[in-house]
């Protein structure tokens, strides 16, 4: 399995960084849950507490949403077998509005 961030993914991922949004261990966790997905499955990701991964509902229906620090989440979706990060988002409420 491969996890892909979409262009506006990591555009908002490098605004986040450069403005302190987002810091370096974010990223090492991050790049840890991608690491994860690629070796271990996503079916062993989503049932380990760590990422307290879980659906979405309304706006984000077909969306999940993993968790990288306590206001921290990757937003995604599973498109053809692949792992698409269509968001990074860090809100402070956990504020799901598009």
């Amino acid at each position: 399995m491969v996890v892909e961030l979409t262009s506006d993914a990591e555009k908002r991922l490098r605004e986040d960084f450069k403005s302190g949004f987002i810091t370096q261990s974010d990223i090492k966790v991050i790049k840890r849950w991608i690491a994860d997905v690629e070796d271990m499955g996503l079916e062993f990701t989503q049932h380990k507490a760590d990422w307290r991964d879980h659906e979405l509902d309304g706006e984000w229906q077909g969306y999940r949403a993993i968790s990288f620090s306590y206001s921290g989440r990757v937003i995604y979706r599973v498109l053809k077998g692949r792992i698409v990060v269509q968001v990074v988002r860090v809100t402070a409420d956990h504020n799901y509005k598009k």
